[in-house]
């Protein structure tokens, strides 16, 4: 059996994710058309080549900013100068490219087109090449730059069958070179990158969106793919001082509230739900509440409903009809307006709810809110989101004092949305006023109002300091973040718990 000398030169350095794999087997048409400008990036998934780079070279460039180049064409060899597709499941139809030669004058050139079947058990897979065309460039080739556009029709025999493609630049005399671009094979992409780019195996896809059934956490449905959650393990915690821009009493626990969210996406990477699930745990004050998220930077039009918010009759919230509120910029759901809604007052002469020691306590109800981008794998109006767009990068969770909506309350260095009356920065104890970076932090050491907890913690006791029970909280301000970084953790010296309430669900 022949094999083929494949030249995989740096596919160890380059990542290809899973999501880009995915992407491409869910493709109807395996494409090149060299844009990615490095070959390394070609060999990550799964192409290679021999004696042939991308390049820029006028000469040589058919479409675009780049285009494949071969080295000087002088040798009638197969194995000389080629250009092979990875492992493709290919269907019926025109296999396809544009080709050019740089125009230097002599001899002949020709592009053999074949295709190598899998072979299990072969070095790589690869059993011997088989002829399907050769093109030949017009003679005499002397001063020849015309693109060419060439087809050539798959084979009946291998349709449905694992393949490769195998494009052979053979030649004699002179010193001209091929420009190769465009290439388009029916079929859809079948190599694994994390397995030395054999083929996948033939794994049961039963929604048939493309995504195994071992890789798809929805595996029954086609519109959906993959959980992403963040934090990434459990519940995170936010915490509120409602004073703002007042310190207050600074025990953190004027609305505290666990939250995970869950970036639910289809086999094409697009965001079809964000579920925010919330477990509100204390309200240590008399003030109703409320809260909202925001995910900056992305358009309320991007979104098709929302429900599971718990709104009050009569609420000082107006909303769009897609369950958005209104007059915003970005994104902005409220999972509820006033905090009573989702943890009723005990009355009995409590302060708060779920932060004076002994009780009465409230039972812990866990909401959840969805918000919806894609329904039956369409999107909204504003067109679908990625995942890349939404994450911790611009989650932008605030609380609402005491049914003021003009009063917003962010973690530091967050800005508010477009319905909260900015005049208050560098008002009393806040130094906003002193540029974007420092917004919602406190004068003088920067204090922040809200904190953003990767892990659920316990909350402090009604009207005790918070860096009375977080010793190492304060020393973590005013260091900028580069000291005791995981303050907030049960480590000898780090906590006072006499001073810390930790109520679940």
């Amino acid at each position: 059996m022949k094999k083929l000398i494949i030249l995989l030169i740096g596919i160890n350095s380059i990542i290809f994710s899973a999501l880009a794999q995915i992407n491409a087997r869910t493709e109807k048409t395996v494409t090149n058309d060299a844009e990615l400008g490095d070959r390394d990036l070609y060999f990550a998934r799964c192409w290679s080549m021999g004696a042939v780079t991308v390049s820029n070279h006028s000469s040589s460039l058919i479409s675009g900013n780049y285009s494949f180049r071969t080295n000087q064409v002088t040798n009638e060899s197969n194995k000389a100068v080629w250009l092979m597709s990875p492992w493709v499941t290919v269907s019926d139809g025109q296999i396809s490219f544009d080709a050019r030669l740089d125009g230097n004058p002599g001899g002949n050139r020709d592009i053999i087109v074949q295709y190598i079947p899998y072979v299990n058990g072969q070095d790589q897979g690869h059993g011997d090449e088989e002829l399907i065309e050769t093109f030949n460039f017009p003679n005499p080739i002397n001063g020849q730059t015309e693109v060419h556009n060439v087809s050539v029709k798959v084979p009946e025999e291998i349709v449905g069958k694992t393949v490769k493609i195998f494009f052979s630049f053979v030649g004699t005399g002179g010193t001209a070179r091929v420009g190769f671009d465009n290439i388009s094979i029916p079929g859809q992409y079948a190599a694994d990158p994390s397995n030395d780019c054999l083929p996948i195996n033939d794994m049961k896809d039963t929604d048939g969106d493309g995504v195994p059934d071992e890789e798809d956490d929805y595996p029954n449905d086609p519109h959906r793919a993959f959980d992403n959650h963040f934090p990434a393990e459990g519940f995170g915690t936010l915490l509120f001082e409602d004073l703002w821009p007042s310190l207050g009493d600074y025990d953190f626990n004027d609305l505290v509230v666990d939250y995970r969210i869950n970036r639910v996406t289809d086999a094409k990477g697009e965001v079809v739900e964000i579920i925010t699930e919330l477990k509100t745990r204390a309200s240590g004050a008399g003030y109703r509440n409320g809260f909202g998220i925001e995910f900056s930077g992305i358009s309320p039009d991007k979104v098709l409903k929302v429900s599971g918010t718990e709104i009050k009759a009569g609420s000082i919230h107006k909303f769009l009809s897609n369950g958005l509120e209104a007059g915003v910029e970005h994104l902005t759901y409220i999972p509820f307006d006033d905090v009573f809604n989702v943890l009723p007052h005990t009355g009995q002469g409590a302060t708060g709810v779920n932060v004076t020691p002994g009780g009465p306590f409230r039972e812990i109800v866990r909401q959840k809110v969805t918000v919806t981008l894609k329904e039956d794998g369409k999107s909204a109006p504003g067109g679908a989101v990625t995942l890349g767009e939404i994450g911790p990068h611009n989650f932008n969770p605030f609380l609402i004092a005491n049914q003021n909506r003009e009063v917003e309350v962010h973690l530091p260095g967050k800005q508010p949305t477009s319905l909260a009356d900015r005049e208050l920065f560098g008002t009393l104890d806040d130094s906003s006023d002193q540029g974007p970076s420092y917004t919602y932090k406190s004068k003088g050491n920067y204090l922040p109002w809200a904190l953003n907890i990767s892990t659920s913690i316990p909350y402090m006791v009604e009207a005790v300091p918070f860096t009375s029970g977080y010793k190492k909280f304060f020393e973590w301000v005013i260091s900028n973040g580069t000291a005791y970084e995981d303050w907030y953790l049960d480590k000898d010296g780090y906590r006072s718990d006499e001073k810390l309430l930790n109520i679940k669900e």
